[in-house]
């Protein structure tokens, strides 16, 4: 509660959240006196007052909404808890899933078969379809959660029809996979970055932001700190606290890292900037994230038939490091995970490859 003068009186406010619209909103009171006693009542009649306007409120049946109106409150919600970054990524995939659904179809109408069948109409790979309903379950998880839908059990039946193991394969590359890739990768700054973003496991944000004075090589680390927004190329801190790590150069790392310095100083020079960015453009700047990803899926359907971003690079990294015999909590640690529903699921998807691999190699052993 507060006081402020009024017309030779006083007058007493209070705020509260308003139950239907979640807007803050503003009770008040006149006061003849400003003394102890009056302002203990004008608290007390102030909280009658907002006790009311709830009770009232709360009556009032839940008012139907449109999936755009979730949308809008979700990504509202969206701006208090995530980056810009991932913010912007969530708009720009929700703006269009809503789009296709229909802005103004009510949230409470929508099935599962409804929502497919317009995603589907759009002829988008699995992938894509696979991206725009991973987006709308979290968005419905927190409508239901926050009673603006009335039931979620029938929306949810949104999966792909693939077995979990085919599933977590499609998150990264086989070693065979990986070099042919690489091999196929025509354009020599994008081929390294590749290689780099695979074996050191960071994000394509995180490796166009990198300094050559990120790059320890006496110590053998790597210096991560900070991270590039694809949307704006502004450099901001990482994506969580985890984020900020030290991630050790494994031998084939550390001469790539010799390489990428060499190139790094080399392309200074012949393009005249003095940046001392690791992966610069032509002007010095930071390397384009939309020309790296396009070059990245289109090499890759081209020579693997499935297109693959650079988010694939990193599982790539945690297969091959499991593929190796890295315990989870290492591999975690050098991705900067605090915890990953996704490195634990390709974890054991690998693990349990080489098990069967092992039970492989001695079922037709014949001893005695």
């Amino acid at each position: 509660m507060w006081i402020e003068p009024y017309r030779g009186k006083f007058r007493a406010f209070d705020r509260y959240t308003d139950y239907m619209t979640g807007k803050v909103r503003k009770v008040s009171v006149i006061m003849d006196k400003n003394t102890p006693q009056a302002r203990n009542k004008a608290q007390a009649v102030l909280t009658a007052k907002i006790e009311a306007a709830q009770m009232e409120a709360a009556s009032v049946d839940r008012i139907p909404l449109s999936i755009g109106a979730v949308r809008d409150a979700y990504l509202e919600y969206q701006k208090k808890i995530v980056k810009a970054s991932t913010l912007t990524r969530n708009t720009i995939v929700l703006d269009k899933v809503v789009g296709l659904i229909g802005e103004d179809v009510l949230v409470d109408r929508v099935s599962a078969g409804f929502i497919m069948s317009k995603l589907l109409a759009t002829g988008k790979a699995a992938g894509s379809v696979n991206n725009y309903l991973v987006r709308l379950r979290a968005m419905l998880r927190w409508a239901y959660e926050n009673d603006m839908c009335d039931d979620i059990a029938s929306k949810l039946k949104l999966l792909p029809d693939k077995t979990e193991r085919e599933k977590v394969s499609e998150k990264f590359l086989e070693r065979a996979d990986l070099e042919l890739l690489l091999d196929g990768m025509t354009e020599d700054l994008w081929h390294q970055l590749t290689r780099f973003l695979v074996l050191s496991g960071l994000r394509i944000g995180e490796a166009l932001a990198l300094l050559r004075s990120d790059l320890d090589i006496d110590q053998r680390l790597i210096h991560v700190s900070k991270t590039l927004r694809p949307d704006t190329d502004e450099v901001t801190s990482p994506k969580t606290f985890d984020s900020i790590r030290d991630v050790y150069m494994q031998d084939d790392l550390l001469v790539l890292c010799r390489q990428l310095l060499a190139m790094s100083k080399r392309r200074a020079l012949e393009f005249g900037h003095r940046s001392e960015l690791l992966f610069s453009d032509h002007d010095g700047g930071p390397c384009s994230y939309a020309a790296y990803e396009k070059y990245l899926k289109q090499s890759s359907e081209r020579i693997l038939g499935r297109r693959v971003t650079s988010h694939v690079m990193r599982h790539t990294m945690t297969a091959l490091f499991v593929e190796a015999g890295v315990p989870l909590e290492v591999v975690s640690r050098r991705l900067g995970h605090h915890d990953s529903q996704i490195t634990r699921d390709i974890y054991f998807h690998v693990t349990e490859k080489r098990r069967q691999m092992d039970f492989d190699a001695v079922r037709e052993i014949s001893i005695i």
